[in-house]
């Protein structure tokens, strides 16, 4: 994640923009908090989609894992058995 304060982003506000064609989005920060982000067009189009549903953007996001850490029916089992119920009761 690439940041930037708001007055080295001032300054050198041509050299971010080129660094936006990579893809990666640029936090800016003022007295160390975040406060804005710049993206490249690119990005801006795909998170303004207006008919991009729910559902359409969690596939997008799983095809872009890789696909090697998915876990097989048989790992997800095992580690669904071996987690703990956590203790629950309506009375305060």
């Amino acid at each position: 994640m690439k940041t930037s304060t708001i007055a080295e982003a001032k300054n050198n506000l041509s050299q971010l923009i080129h660094q936006l064609d990579t893809g990666e989005a640029i936090h800016l920060t003022r007295h160390g908090k975040p406060v804005a982000v710049m993206l490249s067009e690119a990005n801006y189009q795909k998170l303004t989609q207006k008919n991009t549903s729910l559902y359409q953007a969690i596939q997008h996001w799983r095809s872009q894992l890789e696909s090697d850490i998915a876990l097989t029916g048989t790992e997800l089992k095992s580690l669904r058995a071996a987690s703990q119920e956590r203790e629950f009761s309506w009375d305060e």
